[in-house]
């Protein structure tokens, strides 16, 4: 049987690996090196599951509906937001989440080290290489007939391969026994991937800037709640709408989107509405660490300063952070991530100057969806963070 990491390799272009490097500023080299660890890890974490017949069965109906045909269209992954049905970024996401939890930062570290790219650059190639992988396996999975079972043999058949390519640390991290060092692991990476391997995941590189994803956030009932359209736990939702402006009295000037949280929030404050514990208004620009409940701050800095402006201008309002996932994975590990997701939203605006007495944080997993959990659009959706104001 083939092995899936030479396989990778007719899907790369040298064109797509000199795109992905010049979107993230790193050398072609380093790019090379880090998708070179991605797509082993991926798998590695896989093989992790071979082992947990109710993991498996969840993780092969993932790959098994996943759209291989991504596949045939690689460049549409690079530099873009994300593709409208089944994004394959946001389907990784939740691949990532359940194989490796609050690994992915630890992982994605270890990565970077090894390759010497920027841990971000590092964040977005894990959403290209996670799209490649899987429609790889789903291809192999419905060309060859696979079940349960048939995946399973296939990736275990990959173990010692897979194993041997792994960067200094993961192997550890994953629960693997390691004996390898990092200049071990380069040679063993360039022989059996090569240089034509680290171009395919190259493109997975453009992918990464949009996956993540695992979960965004909170909602209640559906007729009040107000969702902004999310991407996934990686959104690359990066430009400021200017569609609203509202000078606060501190002089500081609130910039968002005309339908976005700060318009709503502000409106909310300023009317004579009572407070109630069903309306919650969503975050549109807040977006995490695939897998994780780190937020990444070069994309969310903006949204999250200007609800610490509302706050400092509104000194009596207190607020309600909630945390909600989609229903993919385990309840209690989304319910987990959900409540992180929340609570390290309210230290952000702690840190940002909110006196945390004003603040509370609650996750509520994938309880009170506010759209449909069978199409990918519904679970963008109900993976929020909200807010709800407790007093004002």
């Amino acid at each position: 049987m083939a092995n899936v990491l030479d396989s990778l390799r007719e899907f790369v272009t040298p064109q797509l690996l000199n795109q992905a490097a010049q979107m993230l500023g790193e050398n072609e080299n380093g790019i090379s090196k880090a998708l070179g660890g991605l797509a082993p890890t991926i798998l590695a974490g896989l093989i992790n599951k071979t082992g947990d017949a109710n993991a498996m069965g969840s993780i092969f109906n993932t790959l098994a509906n996943f759209n291989a045909d991504i596949l045939n269209n690689l460049g549409s992954l690079i530099g873009g937001g994300n593709l409208a049905h089944n994004d394959p970024k946001d389907e990784a996401g939740h691949l990532f989440s359940n194989l490796f939890g609050d690994k992915v930062p630890a992982i994605t570290n270890a990565v970077a080290a090894y390759s010497g790219t920027k841990t971000s650059s590092v964040s977005s190639l894990l959403g290209l290489a996670g799209p490649l992988v899987m429609g790889l396996l789903s291809r192999r999975i419905n060309t060859e007939g696979l079940n349960v079972s048939g995946l399973s043999n296939l990736l275990l058949q990959q173990k010692n391969i897979v194993l041997g390519t792994l960067p200094a640390g993961v192997g550890s991290l994953l629960g693997f026994a390691e004996e390898r060092s990092v200049s071990q692991d380069a040679a063993t990476t360039e022989q059996s991937i090569g240089n034509r391997w680290l171009m395919p995941l190259l493109l997975l590189l453009a992918l990464g800037l949009g996956i993540m994803y695992i979960a965004r956030n909170c909602t209640q009932p559906v007729e009040k709640v107000v969702v902004a359209p999310a991407a996934d736990t990686m959104q690359i939702q990066t430009a400021v709408p200017a569609d609203y402006k509202r000078k606060l009295a501190s002089g500081f000037e609130v910039k968002g989107n005309v339908d976005g949280i700060e318009s709503k929030l502000i409106a909310f404050i300023e009317s004579s509405a009572p407070v109630d514990k069903t309306t919650w208004f969503s975050f549109d620009r807040l977006t995490f660490q695939t897998g994780s409940a780190t937020i990444d701050m070069e994309k969310s800095q903006g949204q999250l300063a200007n609800i610490t402006e509302i706050l400092k201008a509104y000194p009596k309002v207190k607020l309600k952070v909630g945390g909600y996932t989609d229903n993919v994975g385990d309840p209690k590990s989304n319910m987990k991530l959900s409540q992180a997701r929340a609570e390290s939203t309210l230290n952000a605006l702690v840190a940002m100057g909110i006196e945390k007495p004003r603040l509370e944080a609650e996750g509520y997993g994938e309880q009170h969806p506010v759209a449909a959990n069978d199409t990918e659009e519904g679970r963008a959706q109900n993976r929020r963070i909200d807010v709800r104001v407790m007093e004002k």
